[in-house]
């Protein structure tokens, strides 16, 4: 591995394929140098935000771009929907996620811009 390796995944935003990407994840994960408890939050970390992106993906395909180096596992996933509107309320599915992601995670970030988004994590041994 060099300092650090990107991996691209594309699936389509369908439940049957999120072991595929936790499996993935797990791979890079340990190819980091991360200890089995780094690897379970990275497994956790992205089955959540496979579970976040596709209720807010708007059909088709979502991409799991991974940047792999010493230590770290950085995730972007994308293309994302607008979520709720500020004047609603996330459901309690989507709180639940969130609050995961954000445990588990040493970064964790939502971004958007002309109704599409992305959501960025990021997660260090140690």
């Amino acid at each position: 591995m060099t300092d650090a390796d990107r991996v691209v995944l594309v699936v389509p935003s369908k439940g049957e394929y999120a072991r595929t990407v936790r499996l993935a994840a797990a791979e890079l994960a340990a190819r980091a140098g991360m200890d089995i408890d780094g690897i379970d939050d990275v497994r956790m970390a992205v089955e959540e935000a496979f579970v976040f992106a596709s209720e807010r993906a708007e059909g088709g395909d979502l991409t799991f771009t991974f940047v792999v180096a010493p230590g770290s596992v950085e995730l972007t996933v994308g293309p994302l929907g607008a979520g709720p509107s500020e004047a609603e309320s996330p459901d309690r599915g989507e709180r639940y996620a969130r609050f995961i992601l954000e445990s588990i995670c040493d970064e964790f970030e939502l971004t958007g811009a002309d109704g599409v988004g992305t959501l960025r994590l990021v997660k260090r041994s140690g």
